[in-house]
């Protein structure tokens, strides 16, 4: 190839060449400039087609570059159109500059066009505006960011997504030059971790909280009410000649009955309120900011509520009653201490005949750190 390029040149310097090799009549001065031109014209082919050759090669570097970069390019639009994770590109500002059909489809659209006409910026995306500062402080000092969020769209569209995104910079200056990022939808996940969460903390008859998770949520409330002194008040609730119920009518109106009365001691007490099965027939209700006569109301709505309320499973109709044992909080107790003044409580009111409350009274003048002397007040009793 270079050879055609060169060939009238070649042709030309072989010529020269030969008419250098029979020169006759030429003074020396004229044989010398004209020997140095031909040795000039001879380098300057060799050079130039140095060049053409080099040239070649750098056009075919180029080529395969070209191809290489087309094969990447056609990678990573494959991977960019068809992968399940949404990814987006975004302005330095935050306007997206593009996002893939995944993205797009998350928030119920049918392309990336569509959902760009209507969102323009990823700050829009975020349900809480403390998640979107984070994510902007997080992509200014570190340059990248990982993180779990609430993504809100338009309408309704709700997920929990994992943001992945890292900024891009200028190779000469390093100035950012816009952020790429991988949205994850993480929603099921999420869901599945919270009901496990869930079912570790709830029993799983009632659905009432656990013993164990009861127990960490009222040492909270108690720590709480002791710093800064607002009242508290514990009952214990449990269930009147339950084995004679069970041993009656048989387990599977037993556990309706449980069931049964779960839903009584919700629907009697407040939101704040700490509903727990204790363990058996035995429930646990925790009263924040009650006060002793604040708490004896609570503890006769549910001994009346129960009362009011026939368990009917299977035909059958049963009716049930409670005993409660109620203790209010003191400076120096914890919760174990007002557990078992409750449970003392309780105990008077099952050997005064059940269908009662009992409340564990003490004379504060009395109290001091190693325990209160005990006093116990019927505030109610059916007898049964």
């Amino acid at each position: 190839m270079v050879s055609e390029v060169f060939q009238k040149e070649a042709d030309t310097l072989e010529l020269a060449q030969e008419a250098l090799a029979n020169s006759v009549g030429m003074d020396a001065h004229s044989d010398k400039a004209f020997r140095a031109l031909v040795k000039g014209y001879a380098r300057l082919l060799r050079q130039s087609r140095r060049m053409v050759t080099m040239g070649d090669r750098i056009q075919q570097a180029l080529n395969d570059l070209n191809r290489e970069i087309a094969a990447s390019e056609s990678k990573y639009r494959g991977v960019f159109e068809n992968v399940n994770e949404g990814i987006y590109r975004c302005a330095p500002d935050g306007t997206f500059v593009e996002v893939n059909p995944a993205m797009a489809v998350m928030f119920g659209f049918t392309d990336g066009e569509a959902f760009m006409a209507t969102v323009q910026n990823i700050k829009e995306l975020f349900c809480s505006h403390s998640d979107y500062e984070r994510y902007q402080e997080l992509l200014g000092s570190e340059g990248v960011h990982r993180h779990e969020v609430k993504a809100c769209g338009p309408g309704e569209v709700t997920l929990w997504a994992e943001i992945s995104a890292s900024v891009l910079h200028d190779e000469e200056d390093q100035t950012c030059t816009g952020v790429v990022g991988v949205l994850a939808d993480v929603t099921e996940r999420k869901q599945m971790l919270e009901e496990m969460c869930r079912l570790a903390r709830t029993d799983s008859l009632t659905s009432l909280w656990n013993r164990g998770y009861f127990m960490e949520l009222a040492n909270r409330e108690v720590a709480r009410c002791l710093r800064s002194g607002a009242p508290l008040s514990l009952l214990i609730v449990d269930v009147d000649y339950f084995k004679a119920v069970n041993d009656t009518y048989g387990h599977d109106v037993g556990d309706q009955a449980l069931i049964s009365l779960a839903k009584t001691l919700r629907t009697s007490v407040r939101e704040v309120d700490v509903v727990g099965r204790h363990g058996g027939e035995e429930f646990v209700v925790l009263l924040p900011d009650a006060n002793q006569e604040e708490a004896a109301v609570v503890s006769e709505r549910i001994a009346e509520a129960v009362r009011r309320n026939i368990v009917e499973c299977n035909d059958l109709k049963v009716p049930l009653t409670v005993s409660i044992g109620m203790a209010s909080l003191q400076r120096g107790d914890d919760l174990d201490s007002i557990l078992k003044f409750a449970d003392i409580a309780l105990y008077a009111a099952k050997k005064k005949g059940r269908d009662r409350v009992e409340v564990y009274q003490r004379k504060p003048q009395a109290c001091d750190l190693k325990g209160c002397p005990k006093q116990l007040l019927s505030i109610s009793g059916g007898g049964r």
